[in-house]
């Protein structure tokens, strides 16, 4: 039986707080500051969602290290089951809600051929849009954990290499030499996160040594300020580059999730809070952590309501208020509603299987 690991508890409430900071108070022109000028809250929008940017990337990090190795535990048969239990299904119910009571606050046409357009298109709500990423990978999921169950660790870290190549390395000289290059769709079953999902299961499973962590740590750091610098300048600093023009001027390339800088970042703090777990050997602490965690799934489902049906018009009648109180409270009551209305759905016997 697969032993509990509490700092996974831990990653799950950290990534869906991320994202709740991410879909809030790091967008400018929602909160009505100005792109055209660098200036503090600026800077610090752009500083936010460069680090809060870890929210999507570890969740990933995350279903790669719970998933990837489900043979030791049950059927390929099974596995897709509970995928369309706790995952499709939601995903598809909370998509036709979205549909209803988002896409349809926006003037949309409630037809069954919009519904179909905007659901392949990832338009109904826009922060499911990693449904298609993660329903991609578990469609994956049968093959990649053969190279996981049969491969050796170095075929494991070339697998790594390779998706790294592929989805930063490409993109970057793409970008130097302003051109697409073939090589980018030449390498089949790539997606631009799948070095996430892999780079999980691997940090989970393989003991890295204590100067390995460090040099990671290190190099994190390094990256980090690497982000948020090119970001500045090249926003705000020099001209612009037709394949970095973004409609709000802010230059978002080097801090993609996709990107290595973004990698590096990621893989450090899942490390990190791996190293937490002789820590968390306190009974109320991992019992506090599980029942929060069991809600981050719903948190996620809910969330886009609460930001479109009840923020966005408090922020409207409270408009005088200061952005330094919006960017604290607004997280803070979107993630503790979404919390809340999350468990009590799961209460709610019948209701239970729509926030699994």
């Amino acid at each position: 039986m697969q032993k509990t690991k509490y700092f996974m508890y831990l990653n799950a409430i950290i990534s869906s707080f991320a994202v709740i900071v991410a879909h809030t108070i790091t967008n400018p022109v929602q909160l009505g500051v100005s792109t055209t000028k660098l200036s503090f809250y600026l800077l610090l929008c752009i500083i936010l969602g460069i680090i809060f940017s870890y929210g999507v990337p570890l969740f990933f990090m995350q279903s790669g290290a719970n998933v990837l190795s489900y043979r030791e535990r049950y059927t390929t048969r099974i596995f897709f089951l509970k995928r369309i239990h706790k995952v499709i299904i939601p995903f598809i119910i909370w998509s036709v809600l979205g549909f209803f009571f988002l896409y349809g606050k926006e003037g949309f046409q409630l037809t069954i051929k919009n519904f179909g357009t905007a659901f392949l298109t990832g338009n109904i709500v826009g922060p499911y849009w990693f449904f298609y990423n993660i329903i991609g990978f578990y469609l994956c999921v049968p093959f990649i954990s053969l190279i996981i169950k049969y491969g050796s660790t170095n075929i494991i870290k070339y697998t790594i290499l390779i998706l790294i190549i592929v989805n930063t390395g490409i993109p970057i000289i793409n970008i130097l030499f302003n051109t697409q290059s073939s090589f980018g769709t030449s390498v089949p079953f790539v997606g631009p996160y799948a070095q996430y999902f892999i780079a999980g299961w691997y940090l989970n499973n393989v003991n890295v040594t204590r100067k390995n962590r460090l040099r990671t740590y290190l190099l994190a750091i390094v990256m980090l300020l690497f982000e948020i610098t090119a970001t500045i300048y090249f926003s705000f600093f020099v001209k612009r580059i037709p394949m970095l023009n973004y409609p709000d001027g802010i230059v978002k390339t080097f801090y993609d999730i996709a990107m290595f800088p973004s990698f590096c970042v990621m893989c450090a703090l899942f490390l990190f809070l791996k190293q937490l777990e002789p820590k968390l050997n306190s009974e109320v602490v991992q019992k506090f952590l599980k029942r929060v965690a069991e809600l981050t799934f719903g948190i996620y489902l809910i969330h886009p309501f609460i930001v479109v049906w009840l923020l966005n018009p408090f922020n409207q009648i409270f408009i005088h208020l200061p952005l330094l109180v919006k960017m604290f409270f607004d997280p803070l009551f979107v993630y503790c509603l979404s919390g809340l209305i999350a468990m009590i759905v799961r209460k709610i016997g019948f209701l239970h299987w729509i926030v699994p």
